[in-house]
């Protein structure tokens, strides 16, 4: 399949230094990681585990049997490591730490995720949002167990508390997810800067009503207009036959 890819990246109305990293290795390597800790250590912690994810997926571009959800796992936990270290050889690193979301297309009718923290996965199909990944987070647990609605998730005062980030604990869980994708699909990853400030539903209407690059636009100013809290970083992928253009 044809791929079209924009991605946009923005430090927000109140933060004054960018902590969101993108990777962007077309057409099969993207991801995501929200940085956090003290000044700057956020920014070189998400900078660094994409650099350290990138290199340990090698073998996904080289390697024509590779083992896709091994290498992705093995990946986030080298990546972990290697923020583990910085930390522990830099006082000014301590506590530092970042989300890293990642998705993998090997170019066939297939798509590989890899997820630890809060940062997202969305795919947009038939009109439709849904959430790939599920947010490592104390509130979307209390969802998962029934206790929050998703809609008092959205404005719960502890919605960023993480349950698990790159480089805050020894030993992280990597989500890994496969699922089949098809022409006219758009991937969305995100950190938690568009996600908290514009509800699924008004991520779904801006992608429904609008062709991929007004669409990148559209949900950046959304989200400044809206008060734009947190740096905010997005890739969007549009998929597409060979034959057929990616925007309709």
């Amino acid at each position: 399949m044809k791929i079209t890819v924009i991605s946009k990246t923005h430090v927000g109305m109140v933060r004054s230094n960018n902590e969101d990293s993108l990777l962007i290795r077309e057409p099969y390597l993207f991801a995501v990681a929200d940085g956090m800790g003290g000044y700057a250590a956020g920014e070189i912690a998400s900078r660094a585990t994409l650099k350290a994810f990138e290199l340990a997926t090698y073998k996904l571009r080289h390697e024509q049997d590779a083992d896709v959800e091994k290498i992705l796992a093995d990946a986030f936990d080298k990546a972990n490591e290697h923020i583990c270290l910085m930390s522990a050889k830099n006082q000014s690193y301590a506590g530092m730490g970042t989300t890293l979301t990642a998705l993998y297309l090997p170019g066939d009718d297939t798509a590989y995720a890899a997820h630890v923290g809060d940062s997202r996965l969305y795919l947009f199909r038939n009109r439709a949002l849904s959430q790939v990944t599920q947010d490592h987070s104390y509130v979307a647990d209390l969802v998962a167990k029934g206790k929050l609605t998703d809609k008092e998730a959205f404005s719960h005062p502890q919605k960023n508390m993480l349950l698990q980030a790159i480089g805050a604990e020894e030993h992280i869980r990597t989500d890994i997810i496969h699922f089949a994708v098809e022409a006219g699909d758009i991937l969305l990853l995100c950190s938690d800067g568009l996600s908290d400030m514009l509800r699924d539903n008004e991520i779904a209407d801006v992608l429904e009503q609008n062709d991929l690059t007004a669409s990148a636009d559209i949900l950046l100013a959304k989200v400044l207009e809206n008060g734009g809290r947190d740096n905010v970083s997005f890739i969007m992928i549009a998929l597409a036959a060979e034959e057929d253009g990616c925007d309709e």
